[in-house]
């Protein structure tokens, strides 16, 4: 039992770690977005493409990606991961156009972001773990908030000290030493070393019956009226996450932030963040993911509206992000925790797959969108009270989530005469 506790918490472990790689991708955006932006001369709209081939690339992938997790080693996927994040960002700074960096983004960053992101470290986790699962993803998941603390900070750091091209290559430096040995140590299946999920001596009966039935079906998944309320309900939250902070940097210059507090911003935005999933982690397995749910809607409209206010000034815009960050946070883990929840342990990497990609589809047009509000605009404003609105509409919504798997009809065998 000791022996299984321990080593299902270094898995853990190791996915905060390779959690924190993928999650400065697009938390630190609009940080390297400024030289990109000097360098290439692109508009706001398009400089935030990059996102959006990012997300769509990843959006393809995971169901693709997410079937091969059930199947085969996500230690080895993990490991490409972290070696295509490294060739990523090393190939930004030998990019001649912008379009170089949108083909970068698309082939190389967006396939390591499905490796190494929630959708692996959900697989795994959830063989590890069954009682404790809310738990040991919401710890894992809060390294998504840790990169996007401590990664800005780095990036901003070597932007002041090197010429942009060769922060880049020190920044893919440190991404592969980062990743590469953690994956390394990932243990695919607690029967790989003997042991059971959650340390126990022997599997529960509840959890030897998930194991003996078959996985459901992609078009099961599909047609389960759960799995697009869940899709909905955190995409309105992370693709207006996902849009406020790759234009974050942009938006506080705009309203005279120099530089280095605009990165600051993001990483209190992060820090923030690291609070929610650690709450996530705490509370999850006590109050559901429900009320979490619940919580992060009303508070992301909150820091939205705080955000229309941004003209203010920094404080006012590190109230926004601050609330976005503690409540919305909330949401980040929930698509985690509810896959092998509603949809079973043993298609987790098929539903996570589906879900991601769906979500990552409403992520698609967000930073763009941001961007080509304020080119017509001159503002941010209506984009945001948009996502105020929607979000408070999602409430309504709520308490017809389902928790637990669908019953689906038994085939009925019909006797050789």
């Amino acid at each position: 039992m000791n022996s299984s506790f321990a080593v299902g918490w270094r898995q853990v472990a190791i996915c905060f770690m390779l959690l924190a790689a993928a999650g400065m991708i697009a938390s630190t955006y609009s940080i390297v977005a400024v030289p990109l932006a000097q360098e290439f001369g692109p508009s706001r709209m398009v400089l935030m493409l990059s996102m959006t081939v990012y997300a769509a690339m990843s959006a393809v992938l995971m169901p693709l990606l997410g079937n091969l997790m059930d199947r085969f080693s996500v230690r080895f996927l993990m490991v490409a991961g972290g070696m295509l994040l490294a060739a990523g960002y090393a190939a930004i700074s030998f990019a001649v156009t912008f379009n170089h960096v949108l083909v970068i983004f698309a082939v190389l960053i967006a396939p390591a972001n499905v490796l190494l992101g929630p959708l692996a470290a959900t697989v795994l986790l959830s063989r590890w773990f069954d009682k404790r699962r809310g738990r040991a993803i919401g710890f894992a998941i809060a390294g998504v908030a840790a990169g996007g603390f401590f990664f800005p900070m780095i990036i901003q750091g070597l932007l002041n000290t090197h010429e942009w091209r060769q922060a880049m290559q020190l920044l893919g430096l440190a991404l592969v030493v980062w990743t590469v040995p953690a994956a390394l140590l990932v243990v695919n299946r607690p029967s790989d070393r003997g042991l059971h999920p959650d340390g126990v001596a022997e599997p529960s009966e509840e959890s030897r019956n998930e194991a003996a039935k078959p996985a459901i079906s992609a078009r099961a998944i599909l047609t389960d009226p759960a799995f697009w309320l869940i899709a909905l309900t955190v995409a309105i939250v992370t693709s207006g996450m996902k849009g406020m902070v790759t234009n974050l940097a942009p938006l506080a210059i705009d309203n005279g932030v120099d530089a280095t507090n605009a990165a600051m911003l993001v990483s209190i935005y992060a820090g923030c963040g690291f609070i929610a999933k650690m709450g996530f982690a705490a509370l999850s397995d006590r109050l559901g993911p429900r009320i979490l749910m619940f919580v992060a809607l009303g508070g992301f409209a909150a820091g939205m509206a705080c955000l229309t206010q941004a003209h203010l000034g920094f404080g006012m815009i590190a109230l926004g992000v601050s609330i976005i960050g503690l409540f919305g946070g909330f949401m980040v883990p929930t698509e985690a925790y509810l896959a092998p929840l509603v949809f079973g342990q043993r298609a987790v990497g098929r539903a996570m797959g589906l879900l991601s990609g769906v979500i990552l589809i409403a992520l698609l047009s967000t930073p763009p969108l941001f961007g080509l509000i304020f080119d017509l605009t001159g503002s941010y404003m209506g984009i945001f009270w948009t996502f105020a609105g929607l979000a408070l509409v999602a409430l309504l919504w709520l308490p017809a989530i389902r928790l637990k798997p669908r019953e689906l009809p038994t085939p009925q065998v019909v006797p050789a005469e």
